[in-house]
């Protein structure tokens, strides 16, 4: 497969400014546009100084694959860096007028939720800023919108009202479709699958949806936001969502990073970061706090055992990756990314 990919990249032309490359449907090195690095405006080089940043990783400019480095086509669960998707499941429902807005409650889908927690909006949950958790332990009940926390019930209550949303029982009710009716088949996913955290025999109970992705589905993902939510001249995500997506949503929170329901990423410290750098379900640099010297364009979507997916919309790049670091740090992939790019 190696050398049919360098045969393929000798063949190719130089990616025009400006212009994407959305990919068929389906599966493979045979539906991406393959480039060289020089091809897509990166040195030569980029190739070399990101080699060990992960066992499996894939690079995209402007939706032209530059590298793959591993199985391009492993299926994994992908943890917590489906949280993001989950989002923007949400801006798919409401581009589809399924929900009225991110300030509709999810009381109106989730008639368990009772008192406080009934006032928690799409907005809140997505935000991780319900405050479903509280009160515990010496925490008062904070209302929706005024503690950040890590929680695994945001997961389980948005995923539930985005499947009353589209008509199902719950989100044990043939979750896939939801998906696949949202944007999933829309951007050409193949291959992938839902699951939940006791199909992994973990002992615990279920935290939502889990997906199973691969590579390509997460540069997929990650192309869709880099092109506003728009797929091959088709709107799935509106403009103004996807832009608050990748855009620090916590300003004036007060954060929790030891909360009951799974705590936080590593190398979260609130004395560093008073203020979580956090959009919708997705990590952000907005004030260049996460990956210091880099753009403040950068945002990601992570899950435990280092399953990135990393997107600057200024630069049309997105990185995929299984077994990436994925801590705040002023020498990562974006810092390498960037070095690398032609003025």
């Amino acid at each position: 497969m190696f050398r049919r990919f360098q045969a393929v990249l000798a063949l190719a032309v130089t990616v025009q400014a400006g212009t994407l490359y959305f990919p068929p449907p389906g599966e493979g090195l045979d539906v991406q546009s393959l480039r060289t690095p020089a091809q897509t405006g990166f040195r030569e080089a980029v190739v070399k100084q990101l080699e060990d940043v992960a066992p499996r990783w894939a690079l995209w400019r402007a939706g032209h694959l530059v590298h793959v480095k591993g199985d391009f086509n492993q299926t994994q669960n992908v943890a917590s860096n489906r949280k993001t998707w989950h989002a923007l499941t949400v801006g798919a429902a409401i581009q589809q007028g399924k929900i009225p807005s991110l300030d509709q409650k999810l009381g109106v889908w989730n008639k368990e939720l009772t008192g406080k927690n009934a006032q928690a909006t799409w907005r809140h949950v997505i935000t991780q800023s319900a405050g479903f958790d509280y009160p515990y332990s010496d925490y008062p009940a904070y209302l929706p919108g005024k503690m950040w926390t890590y929680s695994d019930l945001n997961p389980i209550q948005l995923c539930n009202a985005l499947a009353r949303a589209y008509g199902k029982k719950d989100y044990h009710d043939h979750y896939d479709e939801i998906v696949r009716q949202a944007y999933f088949d829309a951007i050409g996913m193949r291959g992938w699958r839902v699951g939940f955290r006791k199909d992994l025999k973990s002992g615990l109970e279920d935290d939502g949806i889990r997906y199973f992705l691969d590579l390509e589905d997460m540069g997929r993902l990650g192309l869709l936001v880099v092109a506003r939510g728009e797929w091959n001249g088709r709107r799935l995500i509106p403009e103004w969502f996807v832009k608050q997506l990748e855009t620090k949503q916590t300003r004036g929170m007060r954060v929790n990073y030891n909360g009951p329901n799974d705590g936080a990423p590593a190398g979260m410290d609130a004395r560093k970061f008073p203020e979580v750098p956090y959009g919708f379900m997705t990590w952000v640099n907005t004030d260049g706090d996460y990956f210091p010297g880099a753009d403040r364009g950068w945002a990601m979507a992570i899950g435990a055992g280092g399953f990135l997916t990393l997107w600057n919309h200024k630069y049309g790049i997105v990185f995929a990756a299984a077994g990436a670091i994925t801590t705040p740090t002023t020498r990562g992939v974006p810092h390498i990314l960037e070095a690398n790019l032609k003025k």
